[in-house]
């Protein structure tokens, strides 16, 4: 007779007990967390935005593509007040436009018209336009089987876009250009002076490609070993490193650090003097 009162409260107590706690679980998930919760316009302010649309602004364009895009789900409708941004030269828009037409979203591929519209963008001098253009437009080092031109290979547009992008201030397209001064790629004028001159400039901001070939190539291609360990070490310091980068410039600071005096006894024992290098 005990035992189905002794069953009932057990079960009070565990599931008292799992209540009491906190529920970790749900925590970040959308819709538990209020920092997800997406606010929804009401009529009339949609209403509002629609009529400032119609007359070409571009900011009521822009907030309603978000609207339809994350609160009601309606791409098409998003892409409607998309094309009229662009249509006003808004480089948002321009860029967004553009990168739908070139992968293909919610609609066929315009890689052309893809193109036109980041470069519309891009001479606005809008950042990740010109990023894109100057990723999609390098020609490739090597072909893989699953390798797909979104655009047909265009170093030298690549090569102004990446310039442009550097030029305002962004340390992957400053890393990019090092690299083309570096290795001549698309026609492009060697230039070692400029392609140390882009690498450290990229690395002075902590940007750890950039940082990764100024240690690899100061050795390899500038014969440097000095500045291969300064910025060996400025991997190996840097908070934000992965394992891959920490193992390549371990390697790096490894050869920096003893290749010199592997050359300077090399160096003695072919220039010893000839009483010691005479046989028995």
């Amino acid at each position: 007779m005990w035992k189905q009162p002794w069953s009932s409260f057990r079960w009070v107590v565990i599931v008292g007990g799992l209540l009491a706690q906190p529920l970790r679980i749900t925590t970040g998930v959308l819709g538990k967390d209020p920092r997800f919760h997406l606010q929804g316009r009401t009529p009339a302010q949609l209403d509002s935005l629609r009529r400032a649309a119609q007359q070409g602004e571009t900011s009521a364009c822009l907030a309603l593509v978000e609207h339809y895009q994350l609160v009601e789900l309606q791409p098409d409708s998003a892409q409607k007040y998309l094309k009229i941004a662009a249509q006003k030269g808004a480089p948002e828009a321009q860029y967004l436009l553009g990168l739908t037409y070139l992968r293909g979203v919610e609609g066929p591929k315009r890689p052309a018209e893809g193109r036109r519209l980041l470069e519309a963008a891009a001479a606005q001098n809008y950042l990740l336009a010109l990023k894109v253009l100057y990723e999609v437009l390098e020609p490739p080092d090597s072909l893989s089987p699953l390798y797909v031109a979104v655009l047909p290979p265009d170093a030298k547009a690549a090569f102004r876009y990446a310039q442009r992008a550097a030029e305002l201030g962004d340390p992957q397209a400053m890393t990019t250009l090092g690299r083309y001064y570096a290795s001549g790629k698309g026609g492009t004028p060697r230039n070692d002076s400029l392609a140390q001159f882009w690498l450290e400039k990229a690395a002075q901001t902590g940007y750890i490609p950039a940082q990764l070939l100024l240690a690899e190539w100061s050795l390899q291609r500038w014969h440097n070993p000095a500045k291969a360990l300064f910025w060996a070490h400025e991997v190996l310091r840097n908070p934000r490193s992965t394992p891959e980068a920490l193992a390549q410039a371990r390697v790096a600071a490894y050869y920096a650090e003893y290749l010199p005096q592997w050359l300077h006894l090399w160096y003695k024992l072919l220039f010893l003097p000839a009483e010691f290098s005479a046989l028995p």
